[in-house]
């Protein structure tokens, strides 16, 4: 069977015997993207792909926790409950056993306030309170919503579908306005996929990342779309990741910190309630404290089954591996196990021969490699120095019209 004709139709999920069998065959190579070895210690070129939004400076010179301090009525809607991770510093959510940048246990990590980057796009804001700058990956942008990479990316191609418009903490919420919540994401997924052409565009990095025979239509079909339940940042935004993952997060997906069952909700399953519920007229009375199993027993009950939805999905993105054009060639090492070894020789179909075990700190190489295979901040003239630009249909520091305005339910009285 061709590689073409196996994208043809839905793939299969790695199967129970792979996910369980060593990494390691008999002949003493790996195979890089099966459960336990994973490329790492990038080497290669990366054809970067430049964002051209126009650079605007920042239109509010000041800081999140500044306007949240005189701004009595927004202050609540400018802060997030997370787990900061003490290995790499990456907000989680607070209900998070690992990070999903490092991979670090923060299961006794106490839960703090950080504030609000994404309510400091929005209003146009120079800074958070520690000096972070907030500047924008931006790639694409409108009145009501915009994409920009994502700072912490897993893909080479990895934005955020921002809500702009509204105050709306996360998905739950959709379901007081199915109407209004299908045309919202009706916008992040068409100009979330406008972004991704501009990608496609640039045959260098086509190359790079995907195999001959990867056409446009099985791209746009190898996508993590959807939502995190709770989320690190709590304004409404779409993760939009064109597969394939980074090998080190390829991993993550494999063991299942990525696209987590329970907490990762796809973009289907989200579409089929609001059509369901918008067909017949109805709403779902989400409040602060509704958890996101109630919603799943409840639309499972209406033949909505996100288990259903949840598995076919994560098939397809474990599987998404052979899109790829991982090169060995273009890394130093490859991990089995956990173990860093040496890649002593490449052999035909890119199975490894891992040579000698090497001392390296894991961590730090998968953090350099996605500083060098994401495409955050590049921009035309810059000489790889990441840079951003603000959004130009910022909104006034205010709620109501001209300013945010909030999403049913959650006004604060």
């Amino acid at each position: 069977m061709s590689f073409l004709s196996i994208f043809q139709v839905s793939c299969p999920c790695i199967s129970r015997d792979e996910k369980t069998r060593s990494p390691w065959e008999p002949d003493g190579t790996v195979a890089p993207g099966r459960r336990g070895g994973y490329l790492a210690g990038f080497k290669g070129n990366f054809p970067a792909v430049a964002s051209e939004v126009e650079l605007l400076e920042a239109p509010v010179r000041d800081a999140v926790e500044s306007v949240a301090k005189r701004n009595k009525d927004l202050a609540s809607y400018l802060f997030n409950d997370v787990k900061v991770c003490p290995q790499c510093g990456r907000p989680c959510a607070w209900t998070q056993k690992n990070c999903q940048g490092c991979g670090s246990n923060i299961v006794d990590v106490s839960i703090s306030q950080t504030e609000n980057v994404m309510m400091g796009f929005i209003f146009g804001l120079e800074r958070t309170a520690r000096g972070m700058g907030l500047t924008i990956s931006l790639r694409r942008e409108t009145d009501r919503v915009m994409v920009f990479d994502d700072l912490l990316a897993m893909s080479s191609c990895h934005f955020n579908a921002l809500l702009t418009s509204h105050y709306c903490q996360d998905w739950r919420w959709l379901l007081r306005d199915p109407k209004l919540a299908k045309s919202i994401l009706q916008e992040f997924e068409r100009e979330a996929w406008q972004a991704t052409v501009t990608f496609l565009q640039q045959e260098k990095w086509r190359k790079f990342v995907y195999r001959e025979g990867v056409t446009e239509d099985m791209v746009r079909k190898n996508i993590i779309c959807g939502f995190n339940s709770p989320p690190s940042q709590y304004q409404l935004h779409m993760q939009w990741i064109v597969l394939p993952l980074m090998p080190f997060h390829h991993q993550k997906l494999l063991e299942g910190t990525h696209a987590m069952h329970g907490r990762f909700f796809p973009l289907q399953y989200v579409k089929e309630i609001l059509d369901q519920l918008d067909d017949a007229g109805e709403t779902y009375d989400v409040n602060a404290l509704t958890p996101p199993q109630e919603i799943i027993e409840y639309f499972n009950s209406k033949g909505i089954y996100y288990d259903r939805v949840w598995k076919e999905n994560h098939q397809r993105y474990c599987d998404s591996y052979k899109l790829s054009n991982w090169r060995p060639e273009d890394f130093s090492y490859i991990v089995v196990d956990g173990v860093g070894h040496r890649i002593q020789k490449v052999l035909a179909g890119g199975t490894v021969l891992p040579g000698d075990e090497v001392d390296v700190d894991l961590v730090s190489t998968q953090t350099q490699d996605k500083l060098q295979l994401q495409n955050y901040g590049r921009r035309i003239g810059s000489n790889g120095t990441p840079g951003g630009t603000h959004y130009k249909h910022h909104k006034e520091i205010k709620i109501g019209k001209g300013g945010i305005l909030i999403w049913q339910g959650l006004e604060k009285k």
